[in-house]
């Protein structure tokens, strides 16, 4: 449920967008804030995040580097937001993890339903608080003027972490935000705006839509050279018989610091476990 500071900030009409970027995010941080001190209670005695797909995690050497910047990219239906939020799911469920994921697209109600049929009550999890930004969106696609949405997103991710201790942060997805910034030099911004996520010293899921038949995994190119992980979900069609079957495989194309193979395995997803299929 929406707090009432979040409710009068989507329904100001009279607002400018970048205020209500601001008042819509700053609202959130106040209300969701927890424990005294705003630290994570997440130990760091492991340096790596594990995937939870099973068999994956084992060709990683235990998961994904902490502190990586990863691209997770994927067509519709190849579970790119299921992937990233089951691993915030799962660290703030078993180990105690600060996480936020910005849902720019979805909403809150549909996100939450779609993770719960897949065995991931967000009430098992109240580490992981999910920020709606959907509304917000569309409110600011019918006026004119546009916010300077890289900023305003760099500085409240700042301030997230220094309030709320954030471990993992997920945003789903970069093509939306695309959408909402208008660039005068998209390569240097997109730099810009990595170095500052890096500077959050947090694990960060950029989730980045692209078509099937795609080559490039993010829009503008540069990210997936920025990216320190690049985790490619795709959708294959294989003939069965009289019938064709669509499935889906991963692979990982990127990680740096990890010696792994460059193979794409089945994924199955059955009764909310992920899993390769690697003999």
């Amino acid at each position: 449920m929406a707090v009432p500071a979040l409710r009068s900030a989507i329904q100001c009409g009279g607002c400018r967008p970048r205020a209500i970027t601001f008042y819509l995010l700053e609202a959130f941080a106040r209300h969701r804030r927890f424990g005294s001190g705003g630290g994570s209670i997440l130990s760091q005695a492991t340096d790596k995040i594990p995937t939870y797909v099973v068999g994956l995690d084992d060709r990683l050497s235990g998961g994904i580097p902490r502190g990586h910047i990863v691209l997770v990219a994927g067509p519709p239906g190849s579970l790119k937001s299921s992937f990233v939020y089951r691993i915030l799911f799962h660290e703030a469920k078993e180990h105690g993890a600060s996480g936020l994921y910005l849902s720019m697209e979805q909403s809150r109600t549909s996100l939450i339903s779609q993770m719960t049929s897949l065995g991931m009550d967000p009430g098992h999890a109240k580490g992981v608080h999910i920020i709606d930004v959907r509304a917000l969106r569309r409110e600011i696609e019918e006026v004119r003027e546009q916010p300077r949405w890289l900023l305003g997103l760099r500085r409240q991710l700042a301030r997230y972490k220094e309030e709320m201790g954030c471990d993992l942060i997920a945003l789903d997805s970069l093509d939306a935000l695309y959408a909402l910034a208008p660039f005068e030099s998209p390569r240097n911004e997109i730099f810009q705006f990595f170095e500052e996520l890096r500077d959050l010293n947090a694990t960060t899921f950029l989730v980045s839509e692209m078509p099937r038949d795609a080559t490039a995994f993010a829009h503008f190119g540069v990210e997936e050279f920025l990216s320190d992980t690049i985790i490619h979900l795709r959708l294959r069609e294989v003939d069965v018989g009289m019938s064709t079957s669509v499935r889906r495989y991963l692979g990982v194309v990127k990680m740096r610091g990890v010696e792994h193979d460059l193979d794409y395995y089945p994924l199955l997803v059955e009764r909310g476990v992920f899993e390769i299929v690697s003999e």
